[in-house]
């Protein structure tokens, strides 16, 4: 009787069992092995609780097909993510050049309502001197705002308290989620500018405050050219 290297007998070596981490190992150290025994992909079955025995041919094309749809769902909401953001980009490029053209704080407002009504949200722009034409917010408020809001971010994101909402806009949506940004520049803070979605769930704290903040400082432009216009007056 042969005896191996180790002193395991070949014939004792050939009859014991196979532990499934064995096969495991074998089948993933040579992913060939299907390939070189093509007819086993075919006599293999799996229990399958609905569908009886299956092929490992029929199950691995099943898996290829979920893994087809879901990368279909997954372009699919790229493209629409993508749609978004291209909308999201011309709104706001829009409003840029409505306040280019702006001369008085009624055709910034105006240019805001624009924006708001695209993006089918409520706007609020609140200045703490007292500018013509637009409404003013205390500081004092606004710092509060951000001691219980920002968390030493440049913007805000979420829901607010009534009295917080309240503060920042004149008739803001029952459980709605809003964006808050300050208007500053120059070294400056003017006031503050706020959106408003009746959706509780539109603003969320990880979205991109990167056309917004664009908005305010533009706006923070235009307050400063106010401010300078009254003291020539």
């Amino acid at each position: 009787m042969a005896i191996m290297n180790d002193g395991v007998e070949a014939s004792t070596l050939e009859t014991m069992p196979l532990s499934d981490e064995a096969v495991a190992t074998y089948l993933k150290d040579n992913p060939d092995f299907f390939i070189r025994h093509r007819d086993l992909l075919t006599q293999l079955t799996v229990p399958h609780g609905e569908q009886g025995a299956v092929s490992l041919v029929e199950i691995q094309l099943k898996r290829l097909r979920e893994r087809v749809a879901e990368l279909e769902e997954d372009i699919t909401q790229l493209m629409s993510l993508g749609a978004k953001n291209d909308a999201l980009f011309r709104a706001f490029a829009e409003a840029h050049q409505a306040l280019l053209r702006a001369d008085t704080p009624q055709t910034v407002q105006k240019a805001l309502t624009a924006l708001s009504e695209q993006l089918q949200l409520s706007v609020s722009l609140r200045v703490y001197a007292p500018i013509d034409g637009l409404q003013t917010i205390s500081r004092q408020a606004v710092e509060q705002l951000k001691s219980h809001h920002f968390a030493g971010r440049p913007c805000y994101l979420g829901r607010l308290r009534r009295v917080d909402a309240e503060a920042v806009m004149a008739t803001p949506p029952e459980l709605g989620s809003f964006a808050l940004v300050p208007i500053k520049g120059e070294g400056k803070e003017w006031g503050l500018l706020s959106f408003a979605s009746a959706d509780g769930g539109h603003f969320q704290p990880e979205m991109d405050t990167l056309f917004i903040e664009q908005l305010a400082s533009h706006l923070a432009i235009l307050c400063s050219q106010w401010a300078k216009r009254g003291e020539r007056q």
